[in-house]
């Protein structure tokens, strides 16, 4: 892809958690290794229960754990750009070295969802082949 590009995990105390270098991307979809510091383990059992709920949802047995799951993902974390700046939205997939996620410029307005799918839908094709 040419020259590194990173971006960061945070806390929201804005403590580095790891460094996301950027390795592929499709969009709307970017695909990194993950660089994490120690203060990202005690985060790593969260991102496996994310995946775990997730993967059960694919599967067409989700009755919610999915949305609960990626909640204490998105409670844990923030999601700084190359130009260092928290995305306001995202949905980020870390499944040991490697994560993939996607983002918006602008919140997400859950008042636009009429038919109920909420996060759900967007987490419902966020494995693909990764």
């Amino acid at each position: 892809m040419g020259a590194e590009v990173s971006w960061t995990l945070r806390d929201h105390a804005g403590a580095l958690l790891a460094d996301l270098a950027v390795t592929d991307g499709d969009f709307p979809w970017l695909y990194a290794t993950v660089r994490p510091t120690e203060a990202f383990a005690p985060l790593r059992p969260i991102f496996d229960a994310e995946l775990r709920a997730l993967r059960r949802a694919e599967d067409g047995s989700d009755d919610g754990a999915w949305d609960r799951a990626y909640q204490q993902v998105r409670a844990a974390v923030v999601l700084i750009d190359p130009a260092g700046v928290a995305v306001p939205e995202l949905l980020l997939h870390v499944d040991g070295d490697q994560a993939w996620w996607r983002w918006s410029d602008e919140p997400f307005d859950d008042d636009d969802d009429e038919d109920g799918a909420g996060s759900d839908s967007a987490g419902s094709d966020a494995v693909g082949d990764r």
